[in-house]
């Protein structure tokens, strides 16, 4: 477990803790709900197919920001609510960063394409269902503690997934830009 602590002591100050069988995460409560965030997100963007189908439609893409910029008033200590509006925070920005990041690398990589193909447009119960996502996440930070208990490795384990999720669609995100600043170059 102090290995764990320590590997994550590199992206988390570890500060507010939540604390499973008696021993604390090794990532404070707003960095456990953005990996956890992140991690869902991957979920249903592979479960729906979604993740070469750029951004969601211009509701949800409102929707979401405002959520991040709620997010961004409890990272900035503005507006600090508990517990609960931490894990909130986190969720809401781990959610907002995967999906804007696989859906932008997604357009990025489109114009790069010769054909200028327009992406697949994301179905109407996909838009639906990413303009739920903002109060489902609410639901699951409030009802965290009334979960069925599972252990503290299944959490850590969750965390260190969402991290790898991000890490992979920041790398396809950086790919895309390097690959329209390549076809700037060129041009």
């Amino acid at each position: 477990m102090d290995a764990l602590r320590t590997a994550f002591s590199l992206i988390c100050g570890q500060g507010r803790c939540f604390v499973i069988d008696g021993v604390p995460l090794p990532v404070c409560q707003r960095c456990f709900g953005l990996y956890v965030g992140a991690l869902l997100t991957t979920f249903w963007l592979l479960g729906w197919r979604l993740g070469r189908s750029g951004l969601p439609g211009r509701r949800a893409v409102i929707v979401e920001g405002v959520a991040l910029a709620a997010a961004m008033l409890g990272g900035l200590h503005v507006l600090d609510g508990g517990a609960t509006w931490r894990l909130l925070c986190g969720l809401w920005t781990g959610h907002v960063a995967m999906l804007w990041l696989v859906g932008g690398a997604a357009e990025l990589r489109s114009l790069s394409r010769r054909d200028r193909a327009p992406l697949p447009a994301w179905m109407k119960r996909a838009q639906l269902a990413a303009l739920a996502a903002v109060p489902l996440l609410a639901l699951l930070a409030w009802g965290f503690g009334c979960l069925p208990p599972v252990g503290w490795y299944v959490w850590t384990t969750a965390a260190a997934l969402g991290v790898v999720a991000l890490l992979l669609a920041g790398v396809a995100a950086v790919a895309a830009v390097g690959g329209q600043l390549r076809l700037a170059l060129r041009r």
